[in-house]
């Protein structure tokens, strides 16, 4: 039981669910979680979603309160119940032995995702922050992370604020931007930063103005078959039209058409002069902008 070999490790609202898209696109490479995709009748098919299987287990380590983590107890109730069972262990056995029981059921979780294919990996944005106890979990596990301009995700989060009903206006405040530039995308490239081994980054920018070039790049990280029929259908199968329509059951959702109740969003890169002000855009480069360029610098991103 090999488990996972790679993860898609972040970042928020900059189009994970859109690689994952793409890498299960390839006939040797499984990416999970694959979107909730409506069956033919209707109704919801069986997914899993994105098992936030790190961030769980590092809420058992020091120094993690307000690193994104979960609690274990939610095994409990979600992701279908899969480590249910084994949250009872937490207070019967160590810690290590606890992760090697949770590391063995990921695994076959991991498994049984990988569609007779190659490699297997799994995508949760939170990982970003626990690259060091992912290593300590699976030494040497490829890894990649997809980075986007935080002003085109300050738009995607309130979107999806939104959506869930937790914002009712369309109109996005100072307060609203700052807040999550200071408490997810600040963390998250200092979290890059000080992490001392390799990720393969990244930009949405990038993948969307040069996919083919981003695809193979990221293929050859992950050391799998190469050529441009396979890059054109990966790219293809991850349109945002055809996912969309995968997605048309659930109601208020149009065939092949942008819904604020649709996971998928057209994700136009630039979409941010629609919805801040000049002012709000140079609060957030200004606040960003340093760190950023150590990220880049750092990662080998142009």
């Amino acid at each position: 039981m090999t488990g996972p070999n790679f993860l898609l490790v972040g970042m928020e609202r900059s189009g994970t669910h859109w690689v994952t898209a793409l890498l299960n696109a390839h006939p040797e490479v499984s990416c999970f979680p694959t979107m909730p995709f409506h069956k033919e009748t209707g109704e919801y098919s069986q997914e899993i979603g994105e098992v936030h299987f790190f961030n769980t287990l590092a809420s058992l380590e020091p120094d993690t309160k307000n690193l994104f983590t979960r609690s274990l107890d939610n095994y409990l109730t979600k992701h279908q119940k899969l480590f249910a069972d084994l949250v009872d262990y937490k207070d019967k056995v160590s810690k290590e032995e606890l992760y090697k029981m949770f590391t063995k059921r990921y695994n076959e979780v991991c498994e049984s995702q990988r569609q007779d294919k190659k490699i297997v990996g799994e995508a949760t944005p939170a990982y970003v922050f626990h690259l060091d106890f992912i290593d300590r979990l699976y030494p040497g596990i490829k890894k990649l992370c997809i980075i986007r301009d935080p002003k085109d995700r300050i738009v995607s989060w309130h979107r999806s604020q939104v959506k869930k009903g937790n914002i009712k206006t369309m109109v996005i405040s100072d307060q609203f931007a700052l807040d999550y530039c200071q408490n997810r995308i600040k963390k998250e490239y200092e979290s890059l930063l000080a992490y001392k081994n390799n990720v393969h980054c990244f930009t949405y920018e990038d993948l969307s103005n040069h996919g083919p070039e981003t695809v193979k790049n990221i293929l050859e990280y992950l050391e799998v078959k190469i050529d441009d029929q396979i890059i054109d259908k990966m790219i293809a199968e991850a349109d945002f039209k055809k996912l969309n329509a995968k997605d048309s059951g659930k109601s208020g959702r149009v065939r092949g058409e942008e819904s604020l109740k649709s996971h998928y969003r057209k994700g136009i890169v630039g979409d941010w002069k629609n919805c801040l002000t000049s002012d709000q855009a140079k609060m957030i480069d200004d606040t960003l902008a340093d760190l950023q360029a150590k990220v880049f610098n750092k990662y080998n991103i142009k």
